[in-house]
């Protein structure tokens, strides 16, 4: 079944060239995206039977979903990156998604083994960004903006 979820993008790995192949947690390669809903998509998904991420007490419920794409289906299909497109549903050319980039993802779900207690497991297709906010990437320059105040070391 397709559907539809909407929050604000934490940690996405959904373009070609950020493909996961190193994850010692996972024997296959996938593009994913984590996202953080508002309390009420959280109810509406939890109604669709869609769980949440639990933190690692296994206990604590987030209101965090996470979505994966693998590169290659278990019937050996290979999958390609998710479609991400801009809001006018045009092909995104701006650029990695920085966190709290609001976005529209479109998923399928399926039953799984463990679907009594997990619920139904999610199959990343598509995602639409509605509000972009450009990433950064670590050690950026901009976390050594000069301050007022600020003290020069001399070596």
């Amino acid at each position: 079944m397709q559907m539809i979820a909407t929050g604000k993008a934490q940690w996405a790995k959904v373009l070609p060239h950020q493909l996961v192949t190193d994850d010692k947690y996972k024997d296959f390669n996938y593009w994913s995206l984590d996202l953080v809903v508002t309390d009420a998509e959280k109810k509406r998904l939890k109604g669709l039977n869609l769980r949440p991420y639990h933190k690692d007490d296994g206990e604590t419920e987030t209101n965090i979903y996470k979505f994966l794409r693998k590169e290659v289906t278990a019937k050996g299909k290979e999958n390609g990156a998710p479609t991400v497109v801009d809001s006018d549903k045009n092909p995104w050319n701006n650029g990695e998604l920085g966190n709290d980039s609001v976005v529209n993802v479109s998923f399928y779900t399926y039953d799984h083994p463990k679907t009594k207690k997990f619920g139904l497991g999610k199959g990343l297709n598509a995602i639409q960004v509605v509000e972009h906010v450009p990433f950064a990437g670590a050690g950026g320059v901009s976390e050594f903006d000069a301050t007022e105040g600020a003290v020069t070391a001399e070596f």
